[in-house]
C-alpha cells in the first residue's frame, strides 16, 4: 500500500481510516514472530494454579489482561499501590503543548482484568526459594507462578549536586519525570513551560541550550531527542500556539551522549544524523557522562575518557540516569554483574529466569539487550501468555521474543519517524521506510496511540 503525503495516492482522510481500523497495533508494532503467531492466545491452559504480578504499570497490566485469558481457571493477583495509571508516552506531547497531563491519566480500577485480584501494596521483598513475595501491609504473598513488571526507577541523584527538586528550577528540564505510584507527570508539565523559557530568552539575547543523556539503559530511547528536535521546531513559531519570527539562529543546541551513537538502532542512527545535518545549531558530543552540575553557576562537568569538561549552559534537559528497583537489585533475581547488572535476570528469548523456573519477568526491569519500550512490553506480553500456559501444562516454550522495541520520534510537529527495530535491525510493520519521518505517523502517535492504548492494550487486545 502506498501513501504519498501529496494525496495523490491515498488521501490523509482515507490513510487514517484505513490506519484506524487495522493499524492501532503501531503502538506497539507487530512485525515479530511473536504477533505474527498470536494477537490474542493460541495456547490456553485450564489448569489452576496461583499466578502473581508484580507491578501495575504498562507492562503488569497488559500480562495481567493476555494471561486471564490464555489461564482462564488460574488465580490471577496484581500487586500494584498505584491507583491512577499512567500514558507515560504521552508525556512528550504535553511537553508540546499538545496533550494535558489529565490526557494521560485512567484510574487503574477502571483497567484491571475481569476476576483479576488487585493487592494494593507494594512489594518489599522477593523469596524464591519459598515461592512468594513479601508486601509492605499484607504480609506475604504465595505463587505458583511470579511474573515481575515492575518498570524502572530515576536515578537523579547519580548526578553529584542533582536532585529530583531541581527539576522546574535553575532552567533543569527533563520530561521524563513522573511518580508511577501517584499518578503524576511533573516533568511534562516543567518541559513545557521550559520550552517556552527558551524562546523568550531567545527574543533577547542569544542561548545555550544542552542536552544531557546517560551511560544506562533508558526507557523511551528517543524521548530527548524527541524534545530537542520539538525545541528548534518551536523556535520557528511551530507549535505550543506560539507565533512569531523564526528564532533558531539564536539558539545553540548541544546534546551530549555517554555512546557513539544516537540512537541503538544502525540505519535509524544513520536517519537522525542526516536530519541533524538539516539545522545548523544544533550539534552532538559523543563520550560524554555527566558526572555532575553547578546549579548556581550553569555548568554541567563531564567526563570524557580521562578529561574533565565543564559545558556552560542557560537550559538543561536531563535524561536521568535509570536502574532497576531496589527490591530487584537487592533479590536473587538479580543480574550479579556484568553490563546489566542489577536489573531482571530472564532468558533473552523466553523471558523466564534461568534458576527460578517459575519466574518470568517483562517491561522496562528486564536486563536485556533490547530496548525499553512499550512496544516491547507488547512483545513480551504475548510471549508470556502462551509461554506460562504451556509450562502449566507441562509443555516446552512455545514462543520466543526477538528483541522488537520501537520509538516514535519527533523530528517536528507534524512528523515522526516511527523507528521499528530488532537486534538485527529494522523491523517496520507497514512497507513504508521507517527512517523517514511521516505526516502518517504522527497522526497516529497523536489521535490513536492513546485511545489503543487504554482501549485495546491495557485490555490484551493489541
Amino acid at each position: 500500500m502506498k501513501i504519498s503525503s501529496k494525496g495523490s495516492t491515498m488521501e490523509r482522510r482515507d490513510a487514517l481510516k484505513v490506519m484506524g481500523i487495522s493499524g492501532a497495533a503501531l503502538l506497539a508494532g507487530g512485525g515479530t514472530s511473536a504477533s505474527a503467531k498470536t494477537k490474542l492466545s493460541t495456547f490456553a491452559s485450564k489448569k489452576k494454579a496461583d499466578i502473581v504480578i508484580v507491578g501495575g504499570g504498562t507492562a503488569g497490566m497488559t500480562v495481567a489482561a493476555r494471561l486471564r485469558r490464555s489461564a482462564p481457571n488460574a488465580k490471577i493477583t496484581l500487586i500494584a499501590p498505584n491507583e491512577t495509571h499512567l500514558y507515560q508516552s504521552g508525556q512528550v506531547y504535553v511537553a508540546a503543548g499538545l496533550f494535558s497531563e489529565f490526557d494521560n491519566k485512567r484510574p487503574t480500577s477502571e483497567l484491571l482484568p475481569d476476576n483479576v485480584t488487585w493487592v494494593k501494596d507494594k512489594v518489599t521483598a522477593f523469596d524464591p526459594d519459598k515461592n512468594r513475595v513479601q508486601t509492605a501491609k499484607h504480609n506475604t504473598v504465595p505463587y505458583d507462578y511470579l511474573v515481575v513488571a515492575l518498570g524502572c526507577e530515576y536515578d537523579y541523584n547519580a548526578v553529584e549536586g542533582l536532585d529530583v527538586s531541581d527539576i522546574g528550577k535553575h532552567g533543569i528540564a527533563s520530561v521524563h519525570l513522573n511518580d508511577i505510584e501517584k499518578g503524576t507527570s511533573t516533568g511534562a508539565i516543567v518541559s513545557r513551560l521550559w520550552l517556552k523559557a527558551i524562546r523568550r530568552k531567545a527574543q533577547r539575547s542569544e542561548v545555550k541550550v544542552l542536552f544531557s543523556d546517560p551511560q544506562t539503559p533508558v526507557k523511551g530511547e528517543g524521548a530527548s531527542l524527541s524534545m530537542l528536535f520539538l525545541a528548534n521546531d518551536m523556535l520557528k513559531g511551530n507549535g505550543l500556539k506560539i507565533k512569531g519570527k523564526d528564532l533558531q539562529h539564536k539558539v545553540k543546541f548541544t546534546l551530549t551522549k555517554a555512546g557513539k551513537v544516537l540512537f541503538p538502532s544502525a540505519k535509524i542512527d544513520a536517519a537522525l544524523k542526516r536530519t541533524m545535518k538539516k539545522t545548523d545549531n544544533v550539534s552532538v558530543s559523543y563520550g560524554y557522562i555527566l558526572k555532575r552540575i553547578d546549579k548556581e553557576k550553569k555548568v554541567a562537568v563531564y567526563a570524557n575518557g580521562d578529561e574533565e569538561v565543564n559545558v556552560s549552559y542557560d537550559y538543561l534537559h536531563i535524561t536521568p540516569p535509570m536502574k532497576a528497583p531496589q527490591v530487584v537489585r537487592d533479590s536473587k533475581l538479580s543480574i550479579k554483574d556484568g553490563l546489566h547488572k542489577g536489573w531482571l535476570d530472564v532468558d533473552e528469548k523466553t523471558l523466564r529466569h534461568p534458576k527460578y523456573r517459575n519466574v518470568f519477568g517483562l517491561g522496562d526491569v528486564v536486563g536485556l539487550s533490547s530496548g525499553k519500550s512499550g512496544g516491547a512490553v507488547r512483545e513480551q506480553a504475548i510471549v508470556l501468555q502462551d509461554n506460562i500456559a504451556a509450562i502449566m501444562e507441562g509443555k516446552v516454550e512455545p514462543m520466543s521474543y526477538e528483541g522488537y522495541s520501537v520509538s516514535p520520534i519527533k523530528t517536528r510537529y507534524g512528523r515522526v519517524m516511527l523507528a521499528e527495530y530488532t537486534p538485527k535491525g529494522l523491523a517496520p510493520m507497514f512497507p513504508l521506510d521507517p527512517t523517514t519521518p511521516r505526516w502518517i505517523w504522527w497522526e497516529m502517535d497523536l489521535h490513536l496511540m492513546r485511545r489503543a492504548y487504554f482501549d485495546l492494550m491495557m485490555r490484551g487486545m493489541l
